[in-house]
Order: structure tokens, then C-alpha cells, then sequence
């Protein structure tokens, strides 16, 4: 039998004279009670200031409630409503707090959509300091996460640009014909819009009536508008990308993993980043951007900002660029980055093939290029930065681009990953990030959201990070597991 105590309130708050001690028997091992004492730990002077007035329920524990809910897996606001009702622990969170309706969850959940950032990192820096966890190494990975978004409301920059280009030929065509029926001299299509506006135009419509050509010009005119305004809000919410969702403009349509149909069909969705420290989720972002390699330094900007002293990147090879080696080289990190070629550079027929850029020697002083047998490649050009020199093979009687930075860093991270630290940083990189990715999109069924607009999605992923790092602190604790995780390698 478990040990049972009557507990105290369950943690410090600033205003204690509004709360009244309710007893209720947990025992004292249950996760309820831990995270209770993670939260004491926390500052809530933030959220405390967006709640400055008073409240039926006390902000710090809704937002135990809220957590706990989605450690549990309970998402809906109306199931965490019946959850309150029904289950003692959610009683133990609310204490003597009347019991929250679904809207006023919803609500709460709106105005701390800018706290959680703040929330997430003192969360995951307790847990790191119980366990007292090094962060010199982090494995990052990215999942698209399909948004809360109809599939068939796609909106195409090809598409756009295609049908403005027709719409501003229409407009130099109807520019030129009014000057010529009206004897004007207009060179703008504002201005004409502006006049004929300004007439008194009798419209006319139906059977046995002859529209004006006054009136002919002003309805193609605000139809040409029309089309003109909704081209450029188009424009607006594209934002760079190469399409988005009319249901969520912040959704970009990417191809996903899980394509039943196999037809290659694209949905609205957001590239999902994560960075792991010891099974810990310790960031998270969303991106636009279908590919891994664009996200990685923009990524590596907002870990940053924790001030978590890391120096070990590990990532696969959807991060190899020139960009993000030279990031990394310049910020002080160790790359741990998997080259594209790496699984065929163990092959014979890759080792052989004296033709493939990877297996070329470069001479940096004499900006020479070799094959392994001495054949001498001949020199055709550079770039105006003087980064990509361009040689020609007279075996293939083809040109080769060679990007010598580029190779010598790759080269580098290729030594790292393969010496036996590397190994072991490559199986805890698939084990530990691409592990936290199965358990959020699978146990916590994280496939598709349930909101819409970046702000609200990274609130819901700040969640369901939360709860991930909680379980796992739980789980953790029941196998007696602390500290740094490194698993090592298996014997062969």
C-alpha cells in the first residue's frame, strides 16, 4: 500500500488569505504531486501581471489544471471541464477554486499565448536542475505537424502571379480603349476609376436595356478592382512562401509523411522543430519552410536566448548547407551533422568512382583539383565571391562546381560523426529526439492541430512540450534514471 498523507495547499501563492486548505488523500508518490513541486519553484510574476485583476480561479492553478490535463491526454477544453468535475487530482490542482467552464479555459489559453515561452524554459531548467543535467549536447529533428486547415484551400504564388500579370494586360487594355472612346489622356487606372465614379451614371439592368458605356467601363473597372485588391492581399499572406491556406494563413502546404493515398497530395502544415537535451524537449519553433536546412540557424538563434551553454550540434543530413556549417563554425559548435553521402560513402561502388566530387582532392593554395589517380582537372572559373570554382573533366567531358569551403567542413563533420563519440551522439540523436517525436505524434496523438494561426499552434506545442518533458520527468524517476542520458553503443 502506498502511503497516504493529507496534503497542504499545494503551492506558495503570492495572495494565500484568498485560498482555504481542502484535504484530499493522494498518495504522496503520485505525478499530481510532483508537478505541484515543480511549480512551486516557478515564477509566476508575469502571468500573475496579465491576471492582475481578480479572478474566480487563481491563474497558477489553471494553468496546473491545464498541464496536468495534457500530461494526462485530455486537449479538449470541455473534457478538461468534466475532468474537474469528476477526478479527485484535478480537485487537488483547483483546491477551493470554483471549477472552470470550457470558455473560461479557452480564454485563459488565449491570454497566455505570449507567457509560454517564458513558462516552458523555467519548466524544463528546474527538471535540469533536479537532475542535474550537463547541456553540453542537443539533438535537433523536425516533423511537419498538418494544420487545422481544409486541404483544398490553397492559395499559389505560381497561380497569382500568373493571373496578375493577365489582370494587368486587361487594365493597359482598358486604359488604352477609354482614352480612345472618350478622347482622355488618362495614364492611370486609379484615375479613371476616380471619374467615373464621379458621374452620374443611370445603371440599368435586365431585358430591354441598353447599358451605357459609362456604365460598360465602371463595372469592368470595379471588377478589375476587385480582382486587383484580392491579388494583393494574396500577396500580403503569402509572405515570401509558395502558397498558404485561406483557412490558416500561416499554413503552408508541404508534402507529409503520412500519405496514405500515395499520390503525393500536399496539405497545409508547419515544420515543427525540436531541440532534445537528455530526453528533454528544450525548445521548439514552427517554420514556413518545407526543408530542415533553413530552419537550423534561425532555430539555433532562438535556443540562444536560454543561455544553455551547448556545444555539441547534433542533426541529420537535412541540415547539411554551406550556411549552416559556416554558422556553426562562427558561433563556436561543434558540428555533428550527417553529410548527404555519408551512408553511400561506405559502398565499393562509391569509393571507386573516381569522378564523384566527394572523393576529389582540392589544392587550396594552387586552387588545383585532382582526382585520387593524379588526373589534374582543368580550371574554367570562379564566382564573383570566390567561393565556387568551376573545373572541367576531360575523362566525363563534363563541369564540375566545387564549393571548396564547403567540402572541407563537410569533410570535418564527417570525421566527427565517425569517431566512437560521434557514433554514440548519432544513436542517442535517433533514439532520444526522433523517441520524443513518436511519443508527441503518436501516444499524444499530436498528428493534426486543433487550432489555427501561428501564435495558437505555438501555444498548443509549448503544451504538449510541457507535458511531454513531465512524463518523462515521472518515468525517469520511476526507473531511477538521472543526470545526463547518453546511451551508449551496442557491442556488435
Amino acid at each position: 500500500m502506498s502511503k497516504v498523507i493529507h496534503n497542504n495547499i499545494f503551492f506558495k501563492l503570492n495572495q494565500p488569505k484568498i485560498f482555504h486548505l481542502v484535504e484530499y488523500q493522494i498518495s504522496n508518490d503520485d505525478p499530481v504531486r510532483k508537478l505541484s513541486e515543480i511549480l512551486e519553484a516557478m515564477n509566476f510574476n508575469k502571468l500573475m501581471q496579465v491576471f492582475s485583476h481578480k479572478t474566480k480561479i487563481h491563474p497558477v492553478r489553471m494553468f496546473a489544471v491545464i498541464l496536468y490535463a495534457y500530461s494526462r491526454g485530455i486537449y479538449s477544453t470541455r473534457d478538461i471541464e468534466i475532468a474537474c468535475h469528476e477526478n479527485i487530482k484535478f480537485r487537488f490542482l483547483l483546491q477551493n477554486s470554483k471549477i472552470p467552464d470550457h470558455s473560461t479555459i479557452s480564454r485563459f489559453l488565449t491570454k497566455i499565448e505570449n507567457l509560454l515561452p517564458e513558462l516552458f524554459e523555467q519548466f524544463f531548467k528546474i527538471i535540469f536542475k533536479l537532475e542535474n543535467i550537463s547541456m553540453d549536447t542537443i539533438y535537433i529533428d523536425g516533423t511537419k505537424i498538418e494544420a487545422y486547415a481544409n486541404k483544398y484551400t490553397f492559395v499559389w504564388r505560381g497561380s497569382i502571379e500568373k493571373y496578375s500579370l493577365r489582370l494587368d494586360e486587361k487594365i493597359e487594355t482598358l486604359i488604352f480603349d477609354f482614352n480612345n472612346d472618350f478622347n482622355t489622356n488618362y495614364e492611370s487606372f486609379l484615375e479613371i476609376c476616380a471619374y467615373l465614379s464621379s458621374l452620374n451614371i443611370k445603371f440599368v439592368k435586365g431585358r430591354g436595356h441598353r447599358k451605357s458605356k459609362e456604365q460598360k467601363y465602371f463595372e469592368k473597372s470595379m471588377e478589375y478592382l476587385e480582382k486587383y485588391q484580392r491579388y494583393s492581399d494574396h500577396f500580403i499572406n503569402l509572405r515570401g512562401r509558395n502558397s498558404y491556406s485561406k483557412t490558416d494563413i500561416d499554413a503552408t502546404f508541404m508534402r507529409m509523411k503520412e500519405d496514405y493515398m500515395r499520390n503525393g497530395q500536399l496539405k497545409p502544415g508547419y515544420n515543427l522543430q525540436i531541440g532534445v537535451i537528455s530526453e528533454y524537449i528544450c525548445a521548439y519553433d514552427i517554420f514556413p519552410n518545407p526543408s530542415d536546412s533553413k530552419t537550423l540557424i534561425p532555430f539555433l538563434d532562438k535556443i540562444l536566448t536560454l543561455n544553455l551553454n551547448i556545444k555539441n550540434i547534433v542533426a541529420d543530413a537535412g541540415y547539411e548547407s554551406i550556411s549552416n556549417y559556416e554558422y556553426l563554425e562562427k558561433m563556436g559548435y561543434n558540428s555533428y551533422i550527417k553529410p548527404k553521402y555519408f551512408e553511400k560513402s561506405k559502398t565499393r561502388k562509391f569509393k571507386n568512382d573516381l569522378n564523384r566530387v566527394e572523393n576529389l582532392i582540392y589544392d587550396f593554395k594552387k586552387n588545383k583539383l585532382f582526382r585520387k589517380d593524379g588526373l589534374e582537372l582543368d580550371f574554367l572559373y570562379s564566382n564573383k565571391k570566390g567561393t565556387i570554382h568551376c573545373f572541367f573533366n576531360p575523362e566525363t567531358e563534363k563541369k564540375i562546381k566545387y564549393n571548396a569551403k564547403f567540402r572541407m567542413l563537410s569533410d570535418k563533420s564527417k570525421e566527427n560523426i565517425s569517431s566512437d563519440y560521434g557514433k554514440q551522439l548519432r544513436l542517442n540523436r535517433s533514439i532520444q529526439v526522433e523517441g520524443a517525436f513518436a511519443v508527441l505524434k503518436e501516444d499524444m496523438k499530436l498528428r493534426k492541430l486543433k487550432v489555427r494561426g501561428k501564435t495558437s499552434v505555438l501555444r498548443e506545442i509549448g503544451l504538449f512540450c510541457m507535458s511531454y518533458n513531465f512524463n518523462r520527468y515521472i518515468s525517469r524517476r520511476l526507473r531511477n534514471c538521472k543526470g545526463t542520458t547518453l546511451h551508449p553503443l551496442q557491442a556488435s
